[in-house]
């Protein structure tokens, strides 16, 4: 998984499962094992991509939405 993919999938996690901003995954981080790129709630640091996305609200806009299609 590159770590673009990976911050998307941070960003739908946050969408789909309704995250208040500090829960749930934060960021992304290169794993030293396999290489690959993985979710992380333990780094200190929120991901830029969707601390932009909390702070412009456009994630609470995705989340009504999300809301509204499973009704």
């Amino acid at each position: 998984m590159s770590q673009d993919l990976a911050e998307t999938a941070l960003i739908d996690q946050h969408i789909y499962k309704g995250f208040l901003p500090h829960e749930g995954p934060q960021n992304v981080y290169e794993c030293d094992i396999c290489g690959y790129w993985h979710l992380t709630s333990k780094n200190a640091e929120q991901n830029p991509r969707l601390t932009e996305m909390i702070e412009s609200g456009e994630m609470k806009r995705k989340q009504d939405a999300q809301r509204w299609e499973r009704f």
